[in-house]
């Protein structure tokens, strides 16, 4: 797979997990992901009442808990996961991503934006497919998410 090709899967990838995660399909999220893909949110409380600690989960199981867990179950039907822009760096069957995401919920008939993050994806291409090996979600303003761009811009020049 050349790399506009493969640029092109990586980002419908990661928009598809997105996709199933606001219909509540967990089974094709997971099919996104490596079976022991990593997967770290920041904030998880994000736009809520109340604060968390980071969500650390590993693998399809912790994953799979997470999307059908009472806080994400509670968003459904009203929420949308959107991504990019993106910055995509491949190299032959590894690849580094670096960009946007945004959770809004629906408050009164209006789309109100719950979580705006920093996120850095690796990609992996396994199977003739491109999937999540691991995912970093950091929300704007927090000295870790300054640290995540400052740490992974660089490898994108």
């Amino acid at each position: 797979m050349d790399k506009t090709a493969s640029e092109l899967a990586i980002r419908n990838v990661i928009n598809l997990y997105g996709l199933a995660a606001d219909c509540g399909d967990v089974e094709t999220a997971l099919t996104c992901h490596m079976k022991d893909a990593v997967y770290v949110v920041s904030s998880p409380r994000s736009g809520r009442d109340g604060t968390a600690a980071d969500l650390h989960l590993k693998g399809h199981q912790a994953i799979k808990e997470m999307l059908n867990s009472d806080m994400h179950q509670s968003l459904l039907p009203n929420c949308a996961h959107t991504v990019g822009p993106l910055v995509v760096n491949v190299c032959e069957t590894t690849a580094k991503v670096l960009g946007y995401s945004r959770v809004y919920n629906q408050k009164d008939g209006l789309p109100v934006l719950m979580r705006l993050a920093f996120n850095r994806w690796d990609m992996v291409y396994v199977g003739g497919k491109w999937k999540i090996a691991k995912r970093e979600s950091r929300v704007m303003g927090e000295d870790k998410a300054q640290d995540l761009l400052k740490q992974n811009l660089a490898s994108f020049v």
